[in-house]
């Protein structure tokens, strides 16, 4: 329901209170919300009840969802946008540096897409126009920056309902390792020394003792501060003695909110040793008065840099000889800028702070809270820096695991599993070994031929060249071999030929030194070379036979089916039904 009236106002005249209209007329209403709004329409009364129909129309529209209810915020150019974003920047109690560095880089992205109003914002736009930035010299680190802010700007946007969404949420930040421009690095220990002490002893520079310096980078090193909030530091804000003017046992400094990146108090604890250097540094000052006398103008990078290169000319002069002289021109020992393109500067020393922290074995999660850090990620990717030699040396800790699981069921089927590896080489060659047990692999001395080691292997007597079974067990090796990589026969799993018969052969002793077998003569019930028919096989031995006679007994079983040569001793083999039969063995010689 929409009503138009003249609002009524009370003034005094002539000592008299006198109740007037107003000029224009007003139309109250109720908005798609349901919320009852006055506003002031024409001094026309047909007029404004024209100016009250239409407001009526457009709340019921929205409220149907007919008419876009942004189209006022549309219509503001942008520039009126950012400097609300601004003002709520303020009062959200960030500093004024950081509000105007935020406006500045929208605004530079605003200028160079040409962006206007709202609708002008687009994301490939935003794209092209930091792509030549970038070609212009621009790093991809201040690139997300200006990406970052600009994004920032079109959240706050949409979260105080003047956008319905944000064009550039699909954008995202590119990768800034891949173009470095001022990667910091931590100092040494050595490095620290040489620095601290050559500060001290060092002359005036832009209005501050060698002292005076010296202390600030210690403490940067000591706390992880930052250099605006050493700027701000007070005597207030060391707690370092009671009452009775005694070391507290856990000394703190205390950043006030202020100045704190996170805007909370920071209560950092420090060593009891460092305390005791700043308890004689701010003795008698002025409780009220910053505690360093930092210059206003000359930034800590520029100071340190300064202090970085006559530390690192008195380390050089120390050379006593010229070889190490210019060893030391060579190194990367105190230089602001290393070989790798990192640096040096103040902020550095915060670095080394973090480092220092992980490679003393700290929590990561009570370095975070150390370094003062949103997020472990920051504390443990950007601020800690580690060398491939301290990572080596932590997989020690891991312990020591057994092999692949193919190397585990051959260590079980040869019963070495958990044994360790011979550290020597035999000294001495079995005898019985075939020729074709051994592999191609042979390694030999620088002094001595293949050809010796042949000659020696004919020489020996062996059952193959003999006829007759071998009495020794062992022959010396000849010096020259180094290893024979053997490939043991009799190891694979059995396997089933024709007619179903088991193709493990077993050896049995002869009964008789000429006693032979055949391949014709060998059949059960038959009458061999040199005695009567059997029709029984022989009995099995009392205990398996050992591995160098199985060996034996399969070579001498090839031998015996491909070249019809007796072999002095019986071979049987398991038939189907679990009887012995004595004869030749269906042998199926596996690769």
């Amino acid at each position: 329901m929409v009503r138009i009236f003249k609002q009524q106002y009370t003034t005094v005249k002539n000592g008299q209170k006198v109740t007037r209209q107003s000029r224009k007329w007003y139309v109250e209403y109720r908005d798609a919300d349901g919320v009852r709004r006055r506003v002031p329409a024409y001094a026309d009364k047909a007029a404004t009840r024209q100016y009250a129909a239409q407001l009526e129309r457009e709340a019921e529209q929205r409220k149907a969802g007919l008419v876009d209810k942004y189209t006022e915020h549309r219509k503001r150019p942008l520039t009126q946008h950012v400097d609300d974003w601004r003002k709520s920047l303020l009062d959200g109690g960030v500093t004024s540096t950081y509000a105007e560095l935020s406006t500045g880089r929208v605004g530079a992205i605003l200028d160079g897409t040409k962006a206007v109003f709202w609708n002008d914002l687009d994301a490939n736009r935003t794209t092209a126009y930091l792509a030549e930035r970038r070609d212009a010299g621009l790093s991809i680190e201040s690139s997300n920056h200006y990406l970052r802010r600009m994004k920032q700007f079109a959240r706050w946007m949409v979260k105080t309902k003047r956008a319905p969404d944000n064009p550039l949420d699909c954008l995202s930040l590119q990768n800034p390792r891949t173009d470095r421009r001022h990667d910091r690095r931590p100092l040494s220990d050595d490095e620290l020394v040489a620095l601290l002490d050559c500060t001290r002893k060092g002359p005036v520079r832009h209005g501050m003792s060698g002292p005076e310096r010296g202390l600030p980078y210690h403490l940067a090193v000591e706390t992880g501060f930052r250099a605006s909030e050493i700027r701000s530091l007070t005597p207030v804000a060391f707690d370092l003695v009671d009452d009775a003017s005694k070391m507290h046992t856990n000394p703190t400094i205390t950043i006030a909110a202020a100045y704190s990146k996170r805007r909370r108090e920071d209560v950092q604890p420090i060593r009891p040793v460092f305390a005791r250097d700043l308890v004689t540094f701010l003795s008698g000052r002025d409780p009220s008065a910053p505690v360093f006398n930092l210059p206003p103008g000359c930034p800590l990078s520029k100071l340190i840099r300064r202090d970085l290169e006559a530390a690192r000319a008195a380390w050089i002069e120390e050379a006593q000889v010229p070889d190490e002289r210019d060893r030391r021109e060579q190194s990367d020992f105190l230089m602001y800028t290393d070989s790798t393109g990192r640096v040096a500067d103040f902020h550095a020393l915060r670095h080394t702070y973090i480092t220092n922290l992980t490679r003393g074995g700290v929590h990561p999660r009570l370095a975070q809270r150390l370094a003062r850090h949103s997020t472990i990620t920051l504390t443990m990717d950007r601020y800690s820096h580690t060398v491939i030699g301290e990572l080596s040396a932590e997989l020690d800790a891991l312990p020591d695991l057994p092999g692949s699981e193919p190397d585990r069921q051959e260590q079980r089927a040869t019963g070495t599993e958990g044994k360790s590896l011979p550290t020597s080489l035999p000294t001495f060659l079995p005898k019985c070994l075939p020729r074709g047990v051994a592999s191609e692999r042979v390694l030999v001395a620088s002094d001595c031929s293949e050809a010796s080691i042949a000659q020696d292997h004919d020489k020996s007597e062996t059952p193959m060249n003999t006829g007759v079974s071998r009495t020794s067990l062992h022959a010396v090796a000849p010096a020259c071999v180094k290893a024979v990589s053997l490939r043991v026969l009799g190891l694979e799993p059995k396997t089933y030929g024709l007619k179903g018969r088991c193709s493990t052969a077993e050896l049995h002793p002869p009964k008789e030194r000429g006693h032979s077998i055949s391949s014709a003569s060998s059949a059960v019930g038959r009458p061999n070379a040199t005695g009567p028919a059997s029709t029984t096989a022989d009995p099995p031995p009392a205990r398996p036979a050992p591995l160098l006679e199985r060996l034996a007994s399969q070579d001498a079983g090839r031998s015996a089916v491909g070249h019809r040569t007796a072999w002095p001793g019986n071979i049987s083999h398991v038939g189907r039904r679990g009887q012995r039969k004595s004869g030749m063995s269906s042998f199926f010689p596996l690769a």
